[in-house]
């Protein structure tokens, strides 16, 4: 069943003429002739078979069913508007869209993230986990944060973290499992890693010239943030990447198990698509976040 609205144009002038009590001003604010002001509210008091106003030369007043029917029409055309404001600036909303790993984004970015919307309020930034091989596709990305680079036409890749692992614990895991005075003395210890990081060990193994037949068996877990949570939790030490503990050191939920540090050989990317859909927000993101980054920045693609 269709609505049952009265004339639309009729209903705006009746509210502007119910607000101004005038029809002369009215029309002034409507831009048409004060005639046609008093022919739409004639129109409307007919489909509703009420007078709305009592007419003199100096004034519109409104009658009691006038009253009662502005009032109304007053908060439903204030919805209206409100919804309409609400609508248009959601379309106005700014959001660069960023795919990364999980624990990327747990452990390191999440963290820094108030800082960039507390500069850049009308910046939205959406992110997006994958736990496979991330690589941009500027249809769905404006950003990625990835390991290594592929050669992408268009694609600047800037080096954000190297890699570095370090074995980290609970601190209060060693004094009940035993103190580690060499790195082989870990090989007693519950080893936690992450499924696509069970190397790490064996990499950070052979930085500290320990030698071994074959990687060391321990926990693993689906992603690098469930490991180093196990290892906050007192379950063992895990292999970490320093930049994504680097606030769990600092806050005292996580020691070196053994202080020292092997590059992995890896790097995360901040990978961005040049003909991003919002070119300064995204200048301002991609200058915001490099500034967390110790490495230096790439020289730009050309166009």
């Amino acid at each position: 069943m269709g609505r049952r609205l009265p004339p639309l144009n009729a209903l705006r002038a009746f509210d502007i003429a119910a607000r101004t009590r005038t029809f002369s001003a009215a029309a002034r604010e409507l831009r048409v002739s004060q005639g046609a002001v008093s022919r739409h509210i004639t129109q409307l008091e007919a489909h509703l078979g009420v007078t709305l106003f009592h007419r003199d030369r100096r004034e519109a007043r409104l009658t009691a069913a006038g009253i009662a029917y502005s009032e109304a029409v007053v908060a439903a055309l204030d919805r209206v508007e409100q919804a309409t404001q609400a609508l248009l600036e959601g379309q106005h909303r700014r959001a660069l869209r960023l795919k990364l790993f999980p624990s990327v984004a747990i452990k390191w970015l999440i963290a820094r993230l108030a800082e960039f919307h507390a500069r850049h309020r009308e910046i939205d930034v959406r992110l997006t986990t994958t736990p496979t091989l991330v690589r941009l596709d500027p249809e769905e990305d404006d950003f990625t944060i990835q390991i290594g680079t592929l050669p992408q036409a268009g694609i600047q890749h800037d080096p954000l973290i190297a890699v570095e692992l370090i074995p980290v614990c609970a601190p209060g895991y060693l004094r009940r499992s035993g103190l580690v005075a060499d790195p082989s003395d870990l090989l007693r210890h519950v080893l936690v890693s992450s499924v696509r990081r069970q190397r790490d060990w064996q990499v950070w193994f052979q930085g500290a010239g320990v030698g071994l037949a074959r990687g060391p068996s321990g926990s693993t877990f689906a992603n690098s943030a469930m490991a180093y949570q196990a290892a906050i939790d007192g379950m063992g030490v895990a292999m970490a990447q320093k930049e994504l503990v680097r606030d769990d050191l600092a806050g005292g939920r996580l020691v070196p198990a053994f202080p020292l540090y092997v590059p992995s050989g890896e790097t995360y990317y901040l990978a961005s698509a040049e003909n991003c859909r919002f070119p300064e927000d995204a200048t301002a993101f991609r200058r915001w976040i490099l500034s967390h980054s110790s490495l230096p920045a790439a020289p730009p693609v050309p166009i």
